[in-house]
Parts: C-alpha cells; sequence; structure tokens
C-alpha cells in the first residue's frame, strides 16, 4: 500500500469531506472506470486516483487538519491507514 502523499492539504476540511462522500458513493456502486465501445472505436474513462488512495489521502489530510477529530497521524497510522478509520 502506498503511503500518502498529502496531496489534499491545500483543500479546506469540508472540500475533503466531499471527496470522501463521493468515493464511498463510488465504492458502494461498484464503479471504477467506464468503458464504450462501438465498431472498433472504444472510450474509456478512469479515474484519476484509485478509491483506496483517495482515502487514504483524505484520511492522512484530515488527520494533519483537525488531529482532535480525526486523530493524529504517527507512524503506525500512515503505515496502516486503511485498517485504522475511526472517527471517518
Amino acid at each position: 500500500m502506498a503511503r500518502p502523499q498529502g496531496i489534499f492539504l491545500i483543500l479546506e476540511i469540508e472540500d475533503i469531506q466531499a471527496i470522501v462522500a463521493k468515493a464511498v458513493e463510488l465504492l458502494k456502486q461498484g464503479k471504477v472506470m467506464m468503458e464504450y465501445a462501438d465498431s472498433g472505436t472504444s472510450v474509456v474513462k478512469s479515474f484519476p486516483m484509485t478509491i483506496q488512495e483517495t482515502l487514504l489521502e483524505a484520511r492522512y489530510a484530515l488527520m494533519i487538519k483537525d488531529p482532535q477529530t480525526y486523530g493524529s497521524p504517527d507512524k503506525v497510522r500512515v503505515i496502516n491507514l486503511l485498517n485504522n478509520f475511526r472517527g471517518l
């Protein structure tokens, strides 16, 4: 599993929470990419990040921005974030 890079740190908490909500919605729907093919022409639309990466980055950013609500990032949580979803 990749470590978080902090790419959502520039966003506001409300924006990060909206990203999490959308990622959870897509996860529940089972969507990962869209594909269309017709007469030898195909179009594939994929997401810029996997849902797992999105949730990992969002969790890390929330922990940095609001450690009292989401917990502070320690080495164990940063390495194993997806198994530590307390408070999200």
